[in-house]
């Protein structure tokens, strides 16, 4: 593992040495995170720091791009030694190439390495072709993105922003002014595990509508989405049909109304129907290792408020109600950017939780959320 890295790197850098046309770029962050809460197994408290350091090289010449985001992590507090954590570590990885690695483990630190990004693409006559770890994302939404097969992110995760990134090659190709199309190939080790989908794009009367089709893994689906606006107020939606290779077909859908209104405020209200219920008794830790999202319910209700009070200060609510059993969270963020030179931010949130014993949501224990963020 630790070879393919110096590879890629001694790659980077010799093309970064070549000829004087080339475009070469660097970029990156140093991110701190710490998160405490309870576990869901044995109640016991814990606290998990995380530091990131994020290498984002760019290297473009002609119609070619190579791009990466190399990320070196430490990991330490009692979360190493909590049920939750040993659960992660089992946990198969969803990627096709092992571009990750733990190079050292003990009771107080996990430190690892991995390839969060990785592309070459190619600008051809055909069709922009890319090939690598990248971010495949054909959704709309804003709280709930079932079409959002490959890069699937849930409401609740605490980086918002990051995506496990899916091993494929993706073809994109612009149809007329106002549309694309695109296909993508995401192999698998087990041919039947792989994903192949294609999606068109187009804006028509209005409405920013696409269609997608595809096989992933073993299951077949089809997807509809759309957005646009109506008298000041904006829409987006997505439906989805899936049929596994064993099992019953289910549907899953998303219909979203939003506002941007002048005093900055921008307000954004989701309902989600989910076809595919997961037992609560299965739910909590499964949550852990899946590949997506899974939900307990069948109709949720979410509100989405973010605004940019001063230049300085930002903040982002989400709040969600499984309307199945009337549990709920409450997601708050807010962040401030320092007055330094440098583009330094922190960032405090938490996630609430409330219901029954016995709900989706009541069952979960609160988390508190604190993190440092440079960029450069």
């Amino acid at each position: 593992m630790v070879r393919r890295f110096r590879a890629l790197l001694g790659l980077l850098a010799a093309l970064s040495a070549v000829g004087v046309q080339a475009e070469v770029s660097h970029s990156g962050y140093f991110k701190n995170q710490t998160a405490g809460s309870r576990s869901l197994v044995n109640g016991d408290p814990y606290l998990s720091n995380l530091t990131r350091l994020r290498l984002k090289p760019r290297y473009r010449e002609g119609d070619w791009t190579i791009e990466a985001a190399y990320d070196l992590e430490l990991l330490t507090g009692n979360f190493l030694d909590s049920p939750e954590f040993a659960l992660l570590k089992g946990a198969p990885d969803p990627r096709y190439w092992t571009l990750q690695d733990e190079f050292y483990e003990s009771g107080d630190l996990v430190a690892r390495h991995q390839l969060y990004r990785g592309t070459v693409q190619w600008r051809s006559p055909m069709g922009d072709f890319r090939l690598g770890r990248q971010q495949v994302n054909w959704s709309t939404a804003l709280i709930w993105n079932p079409m959002d097969i490959l890069n699937p992110v849930s409401p609740l995760q605490l980086e918002p922003d990051e995506r496990v990134g899916v091993d494929a090659l993706l073809w994109d190709q612009p149809w007329g002014a106002l549309g694309r199309i695109s296909a993508v190939h995401a192999p698998q080790h087990e041919d039947e595990d792989g994903s192949t989908a294609a999606r068109v794009k187009r804006y028509v009367a209005g409405v920013d509508a696409g269609l997608m089709l595809g096989e992933f893994a073993d299951v077949t689906k089809a997807g509809l989405s759309g957005s646009g606006s109506l008298r000041g107020t904006g829409w987006r939606t997505e439906l989805l049909w899936s049929q596994p290779a064993q099992g019953d077909s289910y549907w899953q859908a998303v219909a979203d109304v939003n506002w941007s209104f002048r005093s900055g405020i921008n307000l954004a209200v989701e309902y989600f129907y989910n076809g595919q219920p997961v037992p609560l008794q299965a739910l909590d830790l499964s949550r852990l290792v899946a590949s997506e999202p899974l939900y307990a319910g069948r109709h949720y209700t979410g509100v989405l408020v973010w605004q940019d009070i001063n230049p300085f200060w930002q903040y982002r609510v989400v709040a969600i109600r499984n309307a199945d059993d009337a549990s709920w969270v409450l997601y708050p963020r807010s962040s401030w950017t320092l007055p330094v030179t440098e583009e330094v931010y922190l960032m405090a949130g938490a996630q609430i939780f409330g219901g029954d014993d016995d709900s989706e949501y009541g069952r979960l224990e609160m988390l508190g959320l604190f993190e440092l963020q440079w960029y450069f």
